[in-house]
């Protein structure tokens, strides 16, 4: 609950049906940019009910393009909801979840691309993501794509010369031509590329735990998570099922997940709980793979170590017993990054963390501050698509069908901005995201 409420109104009424719970002549203080000080009234029965300062923006300068005001308030919950009852018996609504920003899109005042920053904005739990949100919103993504789409269509303009023109215009020259896609093709494959590997600064890093049964796995899950979350036994095959928590490593959200122990057994429900486990193996970006550093390793451990074709650290754990591994054993493993761990002592844990972070922020491209939605992904891989099969397939094609398939690339570049048709059903299932005040 803050110390303020602001209420927006948005739309072409928006002056007159606030002027209706302001006190008369109050209607002339509506200057554009121009803070102004009211009480506002019940305009049925003339009661004072609150005090506020009001903002007018004058369409199209405004957040949605709109006329809009912006009345601030004392905050509370009572207050607040009151002047909301006036405004909507005066003639007002309540907006729809993303309703403002999806009238700020239809205004053309921000494409999807920035919708989706704006999204990301909202959400952010980080500076770093704060950082990748501000400046997609700012349209850093939306300038490399529209060089990209702006290049494609001259591309098709060649094109469409040629099949509606043909005996008014020179040959296509196809060398400078393919070797224009070329250099579209790449460059939609390095934004693909690395938009993917970015949205990982939102979705999260996956970092399984896993290992045989009693070699420490919740108790070095609690560790990392710095408090008791995993049940810790010393009865192996305590965990049946997986479970995980977020910390944040350089602003990068990291799930860690706890999994069963990796064995054969005949116990119907842990078997369900080892499946799981390498699912959840499988599904990650990065496996801490524990062995109990005071025994032997087993030909079995050694067997799901290689089977691992992950990001990988070897966890030497329990060194407070005694370390009974020999470098040779070690070397049937041949670990890239090793760490002896006591999770009883707290030995190593630092040091397991600070090498986890660094490989955390490998997975990111510092060098490319924006990342894509799954949405955009999908779009982005289909304008690739249609390029390679142009570039795989020239020789064979009439220029007619090159032009289909670089329209339908151009048509998907369209869709990342919301340019042409997009179902409403798309739009809406994008606003909806969003809270009811954005």
């Amino acid at each position: 609950m803050g110390g303020v409420a602001v209420i927006r109104v948005s739309g072409p009424e928006a002056k007159e049906i606030v002027s209706k719970i302001l006190p008369k002549g109050k209607d002339k203080k509506f200057v554009p940019g121009k803070f102004f000080h009211s009480y506002i009234i019940n305009p049925n029965t003339g009661e004072t009910i609150e005090e506020a300062i009001i903002l007018y923006f004058k369409s199209p300068k405004s957040f949605t393009g709109e006329d809009v005001v912006e009345i601030t308030v004392h905050g509370g919950l009572y207050s607040p909801q009151m002047v909301l009852d006036l405004l909507i018996k005066a003639g007002a609504r309540l907006a729809e979840p993303g309703e403002f920003t999806k009238r700020a899109f239809l205004n053309r005042k921000m494409d999807l691309l920035q919708v989706q920053a704006l999204l990301d904005l909202v959400r952010s739990r980080s500076a770093l993501q704060v950082r990748y949100a501000i400046s997609k919103l700012q349209g850093e993504l939306s300038k490399k794509l529209k060089n990209v789409a702006d290049a494609l269509f001259n591309a098709i303009k060649e094109v469409e010369a040629r099949v509606e023109f043909e005996e008014d215009v020179p040959p296509l020259d196809e060398t400078k031509f393919l070797s224009e896609l070329a250099r579209l093709r790449k460059e939609l494959d390095k934004l693909l590329r690395e938009g993917e590997r970015n949205s990982l600064i939102f979705e999260g890093v996956k970092v399984a735990i896993a290992g045989k049964p009693n070699v420490g796995k919740s108790s070095l899950f609690n560790a990392i998570l710095k408090r008791e979350r995993a049940i810790v036994t010393e009865i192996p095959g305590t965990t049946r099922d997986f479970i995980h928590e977020e910390i944040f490593l350089s602003g990068i959200p990291v799930r860690i997940y706890d999994t069963a122990g990796l064995r054969v057994t005949p116990e119907p429900i842990e078997s369900i709980g080892v499946e799981r486990a390498r699912e959840v193996i499988e599904d990650s970006h990065i496996v801490l793979f524990l062995v109990d550093g005071s025994r032997e390793i087993e030909e079995g451990e050694i067997e799901e170590w290689n089977a691992i074709a992950k990001e990988k650290i070897l966890v030497v754990n329990k060194v407070d017993l005694g370390l009974r591994i020999t470098p040779q054993e070690l070397k049937k493993l041949n670990p890239s990054n090793i760490v002896e761990t006591s999770c009883l002592t707290g030995k190593g844990i630092d040091e397991l963390e600070r090498i986890l972070e660094k490989m955390v922020k490998n997975f990111i491209v510092p060098s490319s501050e924006f990342s894509l939605s799954k949405r955009e992904s999908h779009l982005l891989s289909q304008a690739k698509s249609e390029i390679d099969e142009v570039l795989s397939n020239f020789n064979k094609m009439p220029l007619d069908i090159v032009s289909f398939h670089l329209q339908n690339a151009f048509n998907s570049l369209n869709q990342i901005f919301g340019w042409g048709d997009i179902p409403e059903r798309i739009l809406n299932s994008i606003f909806s995201e969003f809270c009811i005040g954005k």
